[in-house]
Formats: structure tokens, sequence, C-alpha cells
């Protein structure tokens, strides 16, 4: 096991990260509300310290579950072979962190890692391995933002024109109605594809790489016209989800859209309805929620973080890994998809990626 960081070394470290990220990528400006609120809110968005220490110690254990079944190049076991979307997720566990490329304990998990990712990209920018499923561009979107916040720390001329151009290709897949879909082509698109693309495309702004405006226009329209009801659905003329209300939020306010009513709406929808494991993608429900939910700050944040901490502190399997639950088809025996999903939603209260920070 690791050594665990003092409490006085991880406020440090979080404020080091946060300020590189702030020279690096520029932080990420959502509500002016929430600029607004002053210090006293961002200390309110912490649990109390006896809770952050179980928190950490949950993400330490889950970390050190994924360093056990990395594999020699890199990758992780998917269930169906090695998937860049799940290697993403486990890479970007280790960066929610503060496990960064080149340094620290974990420097050959995330070296690895990050060699293995950028070694799948194709010619025309794709992040793709043999094992893709159906969903393409989800896992090339998880990539794209994995390889990004690598490129924080490797800021290499090599590093940025591979990130450049997956970005591109986003760029260039986007469909006529503003979306995405599963397929690296300017057809057909839903919520759920297009929320990837979206925190992608925000981590590329930040890293002040080039993003045409319009694309992130068109992008708000087609996540505004998913608006159904009280929530988001998974396409336009549908009705809400419980998944599709959190990754519209979500992309409305890292689009720009932060003051619209329906992500105020959303949030409330979310609030308002059944939260436990059983639900539908229930891992991925978690990391947009806990994120949107962050974003929106007050009571908004305080409606949603208690119940969520308290069921994943609750349901950690003794090996740090968390239950595949109705998603374990994309876990395999090792349950890399749910442990890295699980570390990730607790480590919005690192604050370490940019991402997580206000």
């Amino acid at each position: 096991m690791m050594k665990h960081r003092g409490s006085t070394m991880r406020r440090r470290g979080c404020l080091a990260a946060y300020w590189l990220a702030a020279v690096v990528f520029g932080i990420a400006v959502t509500s002016p509300q929430l600029w607004a609120q002053g210090t006293g809110a961002a200390e309110s968005v912490l649990p109390d310290p006896q809770q952050m220490v179980r928190v950490e110690a949950a993400v330490d254990k889950a970390l050190e579950y994924l360093l056990k079944h990395q594999y020699p190049d890199g990758s992780w076991p998917s269930g169906k072979g090695v998937n860049n979307g799940i290697n993403s997720l486990c890479l970007l566990a280790f960066l929610g962190r503060g496990h960064v490329p080149g340094r620290g304990p974990y420097q050959p998990v995330v070296d690895r890692a990050v060699a293995f990712i950028l070694s799948t990209q194709r010619g025309d920018g794709l992040y793709q391995t043999p094992n893709s499923w159906n969903g393409v561009m989800y896992e090339h979107a998880l990539a794209t933002l994995a390889m990004i916040e690598s490129y924080g720390w490797i800021p290499t001329p090599q590093m940025r024109q591979s990130v450049q151009r997956s970005v591109d290709l986003i760029v260039a897949v986007q469909s006529p109605q503003g979306g995405w879909r599963y397929q690296p082509a300017p057809n057909d698109a839903d919520l759920s594809v297009t929320v990837m693309q979206v925190v992608a495309l925000r981590a590329a702004q930040n890293a002040r790489l080039t993003v045409p405006q319009e694309t992130i226009d068109r992008a708000r329209a087609y996540v505004k016209s998913c608006a159904a009801g009280p929530g988001f659905s998974y396409q336009p003329g549908g009705g809400p989800t419980q998944a599709q209300s959190a990754a519209g939020a979500l992309s409305m306010v890292l689009l720009g859209g932060y003051e619209d009513p329906q992500v105020q709406t959303a949030l409330k929808h979310l609030q308002s309805t059944d939260y436990n494991p059983g639900i539908g993608y229930f891992w991925y429900t978690n990391y947009y929620a806990m994120q949107a939910h962050f974003q929106a700050g007050g009571n908004h944040w305080q409606a949603w973080h208690p119940r969520v901490r308290k069921t994943l502190l609750e349901i950690q399997h003794d090996d740090g890994s968390w239950p595949g639950l109705s998603e374990a088809q994309y876990g395999g025996e090792a349950k890399c998809y749910s442990t890295a999903m699980g570390a990730m939603t607790l480590e919005v209260y690192m604050h370490y990626l940019p991402a997580y920070q206000r």
C-alpha cells in the first residue's frame, strides 16, 4: 500500500495543483454566481474532516486495486478485451488524486497508461483500440480528456500535436444536429455520447487548444434540444432519465448555459428521484451528477453529495473495488470500470483536475 500524505501535504498539494492548472490550462469559469459566493462557499464543498479521511482512504484503496490489475503494457481489462474507454477512466482516476506523469509513487502506472493510449492513435487523430465495441466516440472522448489532462504535465510539441488532432476529429465529426453519436461520422447524435465530447472540448479550451466557437454553440443548441420536462432525454423528443438529466445539466454548464432554467430544473429532478445502487447506469449517473451539482454549488451541492458519499463508502469492497452492479458487463471479472468511476466521483472533493474546480 502506498503511504498516505498528511493533511498539511494534501492541502499544499491541492493548492499547488490548483495554481499549476491555472497557469497551464486556465481555470474553467462557470457561473458568475459561484464566484460571488466567496471563500465561505469554497469551504462548504468539503465534508467534515473525519468524512474526508474516509473519502481519501476509499480512493487510495481503489487506486491500489487498479494498480494491481493494470497490464504490463499500460492497459486494463475491460471484460471484452482491451478498450480505451476503460484505460482512460483508470488513468483519470489516478490523475484525479493528484498522481501525474513523470513523478510520484504512481509514476510507472500513469506513464504506462499514457504511453499505451498514445500508441493507439490513428492518423486521423482517433484514439482507438481493436476492441472498441459499438461506442468508438465514447472511448475517443474519454481518451482525449485523459490525454489533455496529462498534457498539462507533458507539455511537449508531440503531446500537443496528439491532443490537438484528437480535438480536431471531434470537431470534424459533429453531426448536423450539433451532437455526436457512436461512430466518428457526422450523422446522428445522442446526449449520452455528446456529453463526453463536451467535457473533452471544455478541457481542450482550458488547455488553450483550438476549439471553434461554432462547435460549442451548436453543441449547446443540441443539448438544449434534449430538454424534456423536468430533465433531459437521450435524444430530442424522448422522456427524461436520471443519467441524461445529469449529463444534460453538466453539459449546459460547461457550454456556458449555466443560467438556463433547465439546469436548475434537471438538478431538482435528480434530487427528487430515488437514488440507490440499483438504478440504471448507476456509475455513469454518479460521475456526471456529482460534477453537475458541484458546479451548481449551494443548496444543490448540499442536497446531493452527502448521500452519494455515504452510499459509495458503504458499498466499496474490502479489496478497494466497487461492484459492477447493472453495468457488470463493462467491468469484467476485474471491476476496473466501476472502481475507476467510483474513485472519480469521490475525487470531485479533491479538486486536482481543472474539471473538478469552479
